[in-house]
């Protein structure tokens, strides 16, 4: 019993801590575009400068969850994870002291580098303590930290509005350094398997042989296709919704106010797919999420209706934030034993490669003069492609329901 005990607090520290590193990074995600128009004036950056401040550290991110989950893979996810949230804290807190703009530029893909390498050493993590009946509450309760972080530094934006840029930054990046020594104390490595065939060691299997060997590139494909386009989507969203609304002829406020409703739909979305991940078939899943973002960027993109934007704002939050933590969840059932984490790893960076591509995509829209027209249109193929790649998913996974 007291066995049974200790195990149930070993799991609910473990998703506390994770929880905590999600929240870190919803924070870094909303802590620039809050930030913008001071960090603008202290460095003199004009708009295209400005996007190399958002750019960069998802370029960070990219490198970090590709290269990252390898190495845990390796020396194991414990000391990956601490060593992320290092470099995300440290160079989090030097974005505010940055002397120059070459520095912040600097500052910003690092902490980029150490979120990435965070996320999916921490998604392996949770999945070692999931199971098939609790996979996607565990998961929820870990994702949902991301939009919480998000709505925290947006509230905190709101409440204290003559707060200095610089103060975000430090509050970010110093806080999650107290995450290491709790990490030190309470995580625990998986014990590597040993296989006793032919007195050998189980090593660490290269890179193809962890994506492509045996019918393996049947779960890779789609799930990269699945995350690019669901994160393209995402960050179009996270990055371009208020402009594009205020394009549409909504106030200032009227449009924050439909961004904070699109972050708690997100909250809403990540626990509540997650409820259903453990009830439902995978293909149910790709309809229900894909089905209810098509319907959302349809309404946010032709009405000026304020009731009916707040509803798709909750709707696009629910359905894009929490879709992309559905992704998450089910990553590392397709990937086994020693190369998980490199499995996981490929897949994010893969999203965060279209988390780059979705802004950049809309910024040439813009440029275009296509307006939110041209961004529906090329927003809903995406949609679409993406149901289609995690339905395949659920063909290729057997043992899952």
């Amino acid at each position: 019993m007291a066995q049974t005990h200790t195990g149930k607090l070993q799991k609910f520290l473990t998703i506390f801590l994770c929880f905590w590193v999600a929240f870190f990074e919803g924070f870094d995600l909303q802590a620039p575009g809050i930030a913008a128009k001071g960090i603008a004036a202290t460095f003199g950056l004009d708009q295209v400068q400005m996007g190399y401040v958002f750019s960069l550290g998802v370029f960070g991110m990219l490198f970090g969850a590709f290269f990252g989950g390898r190495i845990a893979d390796y020396l194991g996810q414990k000391k990956v994870l601490m060593l992320s949230i290092a470099i995300f804290g440290v160079f989090m807190s030097l974005t505010a002291l940055a002397p120059s703009a070459e520095t912040l530029y600097a500052a910003r893909f690092f902490t980029g580098l150490g979120l990435g390498a965070a996320m999916p050493t921490m998604i392996s993590v949770v999945g070692d303590e999931a199971t098939e009946a609790n996979r996607g509450k565990l998961n929820s309760l870990m994702y949902c930290g991301l939009p919480v972080g998000a709505i925290f530094v947006a509230s905190l934006a709101i409440l204290l509005p003559e707060v200095k840029w610089q103060t975000l930054f430090l509050i970010g990046g110093l806080t999650p350094l107290v995450l290491i020594p709790l990490m030190a104390m309470i995580l625990k490595d998986k014990p590597k398997v040993v296989v006793i065939e032919k007195a050998a060691i189980e090593t660490v299997p290269n890179m193809a042989q962890v994506l492509f060997k045996k019918q393996k590139y049947k779960n890779t494909l789609p799930l990269w296709v699945g995350f690019f386009f669901t994160l393209m989507i995402n960050y179009i969203l996270i990055s371009w919704l208020p402009n594009l609304l205020m394009e549409q002829g909504l106030e200032k406020s009227q449009a924050f106010m439909v961004m904070l409703v699109f972050q708690v739909g997100a909250v809403i979305g990540t626990l509540a797919l997650g409820y259903l991940l453990d009830r439902l078939k995978l293909w149910q899943m790709a309809t229900i999420i894909y089905g209810g973002l098509f319907v959302a960027l349809v309404l946010l993109f032709t009405t000026t209706s304020i009731p009916v934007l707040i509803l798709a704002g909750v709707m696009g939050g629910i359905f894009s934030t929490g879709g992309q933590s559905i992704l998450y969840g089910i990553s590392p059932i397709f990937y086994s034993g020693m190369g998980k984490v490199t499995g996981v790893g490929s897949a994010i960076s893969l999203g965060r490669l279209g988390a780059m591509t979705g802004p950049l995509l809309t910024g040439k829209i813009l440029a275009l003069g296509l307006g939110t027209t041209g961004i529906l249109i090329a927003s809903l193929p995406a949609v679409v492609i993406s149901a289609v790649a995690v339905t395949a998913l659920s063909r290729y996974k057997s043992t899952y329901k």
